[in-house]
This record gives structure tokens, sequence and C-alpha cells, in this order.
């Protein structure tokens, strides 16, 4: 090697070094960001002996970019479902407590035994009138509680829709750094680190597939398979539902012209924010709210009252204590949502020995009829039949069904294995949830120790990069002395 060849190698080897020992200096100051990957140089050696930093990389490991993306979708889904149960739990409180539904009928039937003892106490009669409006005003508050846990969840797509939309522009602006960048030899890895970071940000709401293609340009699709990003990023679409209708499913969502969510979605998301709170807007809370609308039917035909002799064309009954608006030819309205409209008959808390006697929703007129509806036809003030009856009614066992449950037992049964019903579901996601959020964070963690930033490693680097610069200015000074005293001797 000539005195001029190693000159050229030494100031190569300075010139590389410096370039290292900037990306390490990069490398520190970005130690405590997570979402920062190791940047590291291509090194290469000529034939002549020279190096040279011919690119800058990145640690990346794309399986377990993949498995991140995946179990932040998965748990997203379920955690916004649990959300919705947390709500409905925090409302009912211990469901084997005072205040649920199914103890409020036991109540009401314990008070209803107290009357039929002493069917003339008016005190008892208060009380069971009064057990009957703390019933009617839990299923109230819980319809309401299922109203507006819909409702945010709806209000959440709105907002997930116009942050889906946000990230996926920013996607596309470093998207196409990256690409330009990449094609002009660049160094891009920032940027690359953005661009996976707002990636990571999309895979909270829907399941995402990330494709690399040449030029390091990203395509990206939903678990489904919509396009979401491709060159430019699609549109993410959703409209508020207005009214929000009990029972009825909300508006559909679009990605790229296409339904991804709701009945008619050809092509639906399967996990993410997105999927969850479809999934507890129109199914959980939708079958929970067809749950108490059941026990209100219940308790509106437990009480409903009859003509006490059955004229020619038979009977058309007439609620009693339960009431609700009516529907069509003058029924109650059973559509969705029953639990929210039931209310106990104002003149049963006016008069409450209707309770015992009958005709609660009589006109006078027909209640002092023998054909009409009052059962205590002779004003007795001793008269049990009608609370006897209402008694054996509540304890009566039959097959309660709706989509999510069937209970065979009384009316309080039904209402027990309702609450039960919402617990199995809420401990269930629940313990779903804490898996997941485990999954995500042992991914996150192994995904950080490949291709993170580790301190110790950048400064045993740095000692290296220390090394080699000494060597390197050793070599120029060891040159400088040989080619002066190569002058010298001419």
């Amino acid at each position: 090697m000539t005195l001029s060849s190693a000159l050229n190698t030494a100031k190569s080897s300075l010139i590389a070094t410096q370039t290292q020992t900037a990306l390490v200096s990069r490398n520190v100051a970005n130690v405590n960001d997570p979402g920062a990957t190791r940047k590291y140089a291509n090194v290469v050696t000529g034939p002549d002996g020279r190096v040279e930093v011919r690119s800058v990389a990145q640690s990346q490991n794309s399986v377990l970019f993949r498995n991140m993306l995946e179990s932040t979708s998965a748990l997203n889904t379920s955690s916004a479902v649990l959300n919705g149960l947390d709500r409905l739990n925090e409302t009912i409180g211990d469901t084997a407590g005072n205040g649920s539904p199914a103890a409020l009928v036991n109540k009401m039937t314990n008070a209803l035994k107290d009357l039929a003892v002493s069917p003339n106490n008016v005190n008892f009669a208060s009380a069971a009138v009064s057990s009957a409006q703390n019933l009617a005003n839990s299923l109230n508050d819980l319809t309401t509680t299922v109203g507006v846990i819909r409702r945010d969840a709806d209000d959440n797509l709105v907002l997930a829709a116009e942050d889906m939309n946000k990230i996926l522009a920013r996607i596309e602006d470093l998207n196409e750094k990256v690409t330009a960048g990449t094609r002009g030899n660049i160094d891009v890895t920032d940027f690359v680190d953005q661009r996976d970071h707002a990636v990571a940000e999309l895979s909270i709401y829907v399941g995402v597939s990330a494709q690399i293609r040449g030029d390091n340009d990203l395509v990206l699709h939903t678990d489904s398979g919509v396009t979401l990003f491709d060159k430019i990023a699609r549109p993410v679409e959703y409209t508020a539902t207005s009214p929000l209708t009990a029972g009825v499913a909300g508006n559909a969502m679009k990605i790229d012209g296409t339904v991804v969510t709701g009945p008619n979605a050809y092509m639906p998301v399967r996990d993410g924010r997105i999927a969850g709170l479809v999934e507890l807007r129109d199914k959980t809370a939708v079958d929970f709210q067809s749950q108490l609308d059941k026990t209100a039917e219940g308790l509106i035909g437990a009480f409903e009252e009859k003509l006490v002799v059955t004229p020619p064309g038979g009977d058309t009954p007439k609620t009693g204590l339960f009431t609700a608006p009516n529907g069509v030819n003058g029924l109650v309205d059973k559509s969705p949502g029953l639990a929210g409209r039931l209310s106990v008959s104002a003149a049963a808390v006016k008069n409450p020995f209707l309770l015992r006697d009958g005709g609660i929703n009589d006109d006078d007129a027909i209640a002092t009829n023998v054909n009409g509806y009052k059962s205590n036809t002779t004003g007795a003030a001793g008269f049990t039949g009608r609370i006897n009856d209402l008694i054996g009614k509540l304890e009566t066992k039959s097959t309660q069904t709706t989509d999510s449950l069937t209970s065979t037992g009384t009316l309080a049964d039904f209402a027990s294995n309702s609450m039960s019903w919402l617990q199995s579901q809420r401990s269930a996601k629940s313990s779903e949830t804490t898996y997941k959020q485990t999954l995500v964070d042992k991914t996150k963690e192994t995904l950080s120790n490949e291709t993170g930033i580790n301190l110790e490693t950048e400064l045993t680097m740095l000692l290296d990069l220390q090394r080699s610069f000494q060597a390197s200015s050793k070599l120029i000074s060891t040159v400088d002395q040989m080619m002066a005293a190569l002058l010298q001797s001419v």
C-alpha cells in the first residue's frame, strides 16, 4: 500500500466514523422515545481499501410489528364493549343488592303479601304502590343509561372517523417523504418511524394490514380487505345517527365508499375500536334493552285487568298498576324501549286501595257496573281476591325468551337472570381485555427489545467509534511523518 492510498483510507475512515457517531448521537437522543428504532450505518469497503457509508438503515421486525398491530386492534375491540358494560354495572350497583330490578320485584311481591294480610291497611297499600314506583323508576333509569351508552358509542364513531381521516392524511404526507427520499438515496429512517407510529395509531380503530412495495411505498388495508391507503388516503365516512331509536341499529361507517359496519356490511371490520363501538351500540346494549323490556312487559301483563264478566265478542284487557303509552288500537306499545316508558298509574298513586279493588284504569261509569273491571264489586274492606291473584301471577313460573336470554321461572327469576347475563358478559369481556392488554404489552416489549434503542449498546458503539477515530488519526499522523521524512531525504 502506498502512502497516498494509506492516507486516503484513513481519511475515508474518519468520514465514516463521523457519520456513524452522528447516528449514535441521534439514537441516544431518542432513547426514551418508544416509537424510535435504532439507526445504523451500512459501511462498505472498496477495492482500494477506502470505507464509506453506503446508506442509513434501521432495526425492523415486520412480524412483531404486524403482531403489535393485530393485538392493539383486538384490545380496543373488547375494551370498547367493556367500557359500556362497566357503565351499566355502575348504574345497577350490586346485582344482589336492594336496588336491582330482581330485588325490587321481590320487594313488591312481599309488599303485596303484607297487603293481603291487612287489605284495609292504607300504609301497606301505599307501600305496595311505592315499591311498584321504585321498580318502574329503576327500569326507566336503566333504559336511560342504555340509551346514553348507545348515544355515546355513536358519538365516538363520529370522532373515530374524524381522527382516522387525520391519521391517514398524516400517513399520506409521510409516505410521500419516504418514497421520495428512498428514490433520492436520502436517509428517511425518521420518517419511517413516524409513519409506523401513525399506522399503530390507526390500528386502534380498525384492524390494519400493512405491505411495503418498492421505494418503501406503503399500502394499508383493513382486516376485512378494504383499502385504507394506497398512494393516497381513502376517505372514512360516518354520519351521526339521529334519532338513535331503541332496539334499532345505528348508521353504518364507510371506508373508501365501502360499508364496513352493520348488518349490510359486505366487508365488515372485525377488530378495533370501531368494531367494538358498533358491537356495544347495536348488539350488547340492544340485547340488554330487550331484557329490560321483557321485564316491563311481564309486569304490565301480571297487573292487567279484565272485565269481571266477559261480554259477547271477548274481553279487552286494560293496564292495571303498571302502564305505558298506548300504540295501535289502544293497546300498550310494546316496541323496543318499553322499560323506559313504563310507569305506575296515577290513579293508584292517588288511591292505593285500587290495587286491592281493581279498576285502576277504568272510567267511573264502567267501574261501578257489574260488567266493569273492578274486582271488589261490593267494596269489602277485607277483599283479598285481587291481591292474591296478583301474587300468584308474580310467582307463576313460565319461560321468557329474548334474542339473548331464555329463562324459565318467575318474573323475579327472569330479572335476576338478566342481571346475571350482564355480569357474565362483563366478566368475559374483562378477562378478555386483561389478556389482550398483557399480549399488547408483551408484544411491544419484545418489539422494543428487537428494534428499539438500548443506551448501553449505543455507549459501547461510541467507544468503538472512538477507538476507530484514534486509529485513523494515528495512521494519518504516521503517514504525515513518513512523508515528511521522505521529502527531507529528497
